[in-house]
């Protein structure tokens, strides 16, 4: 759809300017001796002494040209990809928590790997999320290599796409290594890519080192990124939301320089988390309506230039699993499908991006659904608006009984899973079908349609080598 707008076509214009002025009069902090390299050959002023990097607005506009209004994102089971562009509303897990509210101790604790293998297989099943980025943080293995812990843990549970990360230039190339060999070789993996690499930017305009190697080894690869920038405003970012968003466009802005130096066929989508810092608790805000409203003026921006889309979305504030938890996760949901954000990615994630369950991602799968229903809209055709119905029934009949209804009531109705409906007289507890306990009571039936796919004892063998070099 991309109704929702908050931002008029002059205030994109000036945000536009403003972005393009920050990275030539102030430019970006960039500690890496490779990316100073493309840079420079890209067109951009470097000044190696002070590890600065100045992008004059041409080079902005050549990057610009050099992108695609779309992205292919493709998965180990279905020969459609997910194209990634214009005003198709996808939505996926995020991460990367570190803790985990039990489902069966009902406490938090640290995220163990299995945790976050029973959430992937979890993400498997749904029909949403359609993509998993990585959602969690193991804390049971060594911190050197978790990345690829990781990255193997979504290739052994998920015929998905899947967004992981990486640490540095090395576990870069060992996690497309992994992935080379379970698509059948990198060729194979490059020409249909079931894996993106996760950017994420330091905010205000420092590029980090592993930044710059992801960007480069993935880059020349070939295989997707998905870059994202997430000021927090009043911290590091400008207070004001429009000052948050030249700060978050400047800095992705950047990052496509440095993409598309390295290969200009490299597919990007444009990504960010910007958002708030609560000034009395002194945390990020997720949950707020800031968030949403920042989402959709990101999301405006890359449809300003043509890109495919992200960010930030279905988040929470609240550590429970409570009505704070559904209001905060529909209202940022919502607004940026709303908009049009292609990528609305945050589905399990609550307590400020820390903590996840299989709870919150079940009660997630209902939330997207019900925005789905909104996104697709009312209908309205010559057969939607066809009178017979009213004629065989009558005034003062009913619909009940009708072949009309029995033929269009499901797809015109969004049927929930585990949301609470029914007649108050038969079912007078209140505390008896909680939210919470209707998704665990869900979570093992959904189980039973998990299926691991298929992968080699000798590829598994190869992936573990990989990680233990």
């Amino acid at each position: 759809m991309g109704t929702f707008k908050l931002l008029s076509d002059a205030d994109l214009l000036r945000i536009d300017q403003a972005s393009r002025a920050l990275l030539w009069e102030v430019g970006v902090e960039v500690h890496d001796e490779r990316a100073m390299d493309y840079y420079e050959g890209a067109g951009a002023h470097v000044d190696r002494g002070k590890c600065m990097v100045r992008v004059p607005d041409y080079v902005i506009t050549d990057t610009l040209k050099k992108c695609s209004s779309s992205v292919r994102l493709y998965n180990r089971k279905d020969p459609e990809p997910l194209v990634i562009g214009g005003d198709d509303v996808y939505f996926g897990t995020v991460g990367i928590a570190t803790n985990v509210l039990d489902i069966n101790t009902d406490q938090y604790r640290s995220v163990l790997t299995q945790d976050l293998v029973d959430i992937i297989q979890l993400s498997d099943v749904l029909e949403r999320p359609h993509y998993i980025l990585v959602p969690a943080t193991p804390t049971d293995v060594p911190s050197a290599v978790v990345d690829l812990v990781e990255t193997k843990a979504l290739l052994m549970n998920t015929s998905k796409h899947f967004i992981t990360e990486a640490q540095n230039a090395e576990n870069c190339r060992r996690a497309i290594e992994m992935a080379a060999l379970v698509a059948g070789g990198l060729d194979k993996l490059a020409a249909k890519p079931f894996m993106t690499m996760l950017v994420t930017l330091t905010s205000p305009l420092h590029f980090r080192q592993d930044v710059a190697d992801l960007i480069i080894e993935t880059a020349k690869v070939g295989l997707p990124l998905f870059i994202e920038s997430g000021p927090m405003a009043g911290g590091t970012g400008p207070a004001t939301m429009a000052g948050n968003l030249i700060c978050a466009n400047a800095e992705i802005l950047n990052a496509f320089v440095l993409a598309k130096a390295v290969n200009p066929e490299v597919p990007l989508v444009y990504a960010s988390w910007a958002r708030l810092l609560d000034m009395r608790a002194a945390t990020c805000s997720h949950g707020g309506p800031e968030f949403a409203m920042l989402r959709v003026g990101t999301s405006q921006l890359a449809k300003y230039y043509g890109l495919p889309c992200g960010g930030g979305s279905v988040l929470a504030d609240t550590k429970s699993i409570d009505v704070q938890l559904g209001m905060e996760k529909m209202g940022t949901g919502l607004l940026p499908a709303l908009a049009g954000t292609n990528m609305c990615t945050g589905m399990g994630l609550f307590a400020d991006e820390n903590a996840i369950s299989l709870e919150t991602l079940v009660i997630d799968w209902e939330i997207t659904g019900w925005i789905e229903r909104v996104l697709r809209g009312i209908e309205v055709t010559k057969e939607t608006c066809d009178l017979a119905v009213f004629k065989e029934v009558g005034p003062g009949g009913d619909f009940v009984r009708c072949a009309h209804t029995r033929e269009n009531y499901k797809r015109e109705s969004f049927l929930p899973h585990i949301m609470d409906r029914g007649y108050l007289a038969l079912d007078k507890d209140p505390l008896a079908k909680e939210m919470r306990k209707r998704a665990k009571s869900m979570y093992p039936k959904l189980m039973r349609e998990y299926k691991a796919p298929e992968i080699s004892a000798d590829i598994v063998r190869q992936m573990d080598e990989i990680i233990a070099r």
